[in-house]
């Protein structure tokens, strides 16, 4: 049961009679398949009086980076206010008159998938302005995953604003937690987490790109392509982030070197760009038990490196090597592997802990949250 299913057994809802507003998106369902803002419409203990939607919109139909209007004509005739337009934080004109303000997001627990920016964002203006916060929780696929640099403060950005290791693998409720006990600007927010219990046994997509949990688990080994314009990973197709191509990748040298490392399985294959056929390679994570997924990317683009060069990635007219770096959270990986320093001394000083949550909870920093 999620955070939200636990919350609708509750009779009454606490803080009974308080104006709420709600921060959800298309994945904000309970057990039943109704969305969150129908149950909370109907109970008579709460006045729903708003809501916010994150990146993607409140209906998840927005693609990566774009920005979202507010919406006057939502379905359930609230408005709705976007916290990702000109806006990122909610306005404290939005919040006035509300006694609570409840969030259910299904995150990743990666770094730069913008959720986690979000809550951030969120808890510091409820903490300045006294307004109680209400996480629900969803699991997370890459629940124990720990993988990836520290966040360089110079670089802290949208895609980076959590200074925990690139993948932490929690949800949105150990994050709340943890973000409240170690984030002076979240220290004063009075937070309230309904955890989720067990499993998710169903993918609700929490954005277009990720229509599978497959394509979920995948992310943070292809994410870097968003950086790179010459690679295709099937956004938002069959195989959305699980495969790797380019017009001239060495598919096959690349999955012998690749197969089985840090927990991931790669084959070749071939991929359909603009009616061409580019070789590829396919990624599978058969358990998250051995997975290491930052590792991996930059084991894989420093094999790229010496095959193709580091101008074919990082300096070809389109590349983002600064938004690559906003990515990963500190300009040291790209420069590394532009001078052709391994992988294995790149990543050696990483936090890193594949598989179940262990010691990683919220009250550890982040370097006790590893092995």
């Amino acid at each position: 049961m999620t955070g939200l299913d636990l919350l609708l057994t509750l009779d009454p809802l606490p803080a009974k009679g308080a104006r709420v507003g709600f921060l959800g998106h298309a994945a904000s369902l309970a057990q039943d398949g109704r969305h969150a803002v129908e149950h909370l419409r109907n109970r008579s203990d709460w006045n729903l009086v708003c809501l916010f939607s994150p990146e993607h919109g409140f209906d998840g139909r927005a693609a990566a980076g774009e920005p979202v209007d507010h919406q006057d004509d939502s379905p359930w005739e609230l408005p709705v206010f976007s916290l990702y337009g000109d806006d990122r934080s909610p306005r404290e004109e939005w919040l006035e008159g509300l006694d609570l303000l409840i969030t259910d997001l299904m995150d990743l627990g990666v770094r730069c998938y913008t959720y986690a920016s979000t809550l951030r964002n969120v808890m510091q203006v409820c903490a300045r302005i006294g307004l109680p916060l209400l996480i629900l929780d969803r699991p997370t696929p890459l629940a124990g995953v720990m993988d990836g640099p520290s966040l360089d403060p110079k670089l802290r950005s949208f895609v980076g604003a959590v200074d925990l290791p690139t993948v932490y693998g929690w949800s949105q409720g150990l994050l709340a937690t943890w973000l409240q006990r170690h984030d002076p600007t979240c220290a004063g927010a009075d937070l309230q987490v309904i955890m989720s219990d067990g499993q998710a046994t169903e993918w609700i997509p929490p954005s277009p790109a990720l229509g599978t949990q497959t394509s979920a688990v995948c992310y943070p080994l292809t994410v870097w392509s968003e950086a790179i314009p010459e690679v295709d990973v099937d956004r938002g197709g069959p195989r959305s982030f699980q495969v790797w191509s380019m017009p001239d990748l060495p598919a096959e040298a690349l999955a012998r070197s690749l197969h089985g490392q840090n927990g991931v399985q790669v084959r070749t294959t071939e991929v359909i760009h603009q009616d061409q056929r580019w070789p590829g390679l396919q990624f599978e994570v058969p358990e998250v038990n051995t997975y290491l997924p930052v590792s991996f990317a930059v084991k894989m683009l420093e094999n790229l490196c010496r095959h193709l060069g580091p101008d074919r990635l990082f300096r070809q007219t389109g590349a983002r090597p600064d938004f690559f770096d906003q990515l990963m959270g500190t300009k040291s990986v790209r420069e590394a592997l532009c001078a052709g320093i391994r992988s294995s001394e790149i990543t050696q000083h990483w936090c890193r802990r594949p598989g179940p949550v262990g010691d990683g909870l919220p009250g550890h920093s982040p370097e006790t949250a590893c092995e």
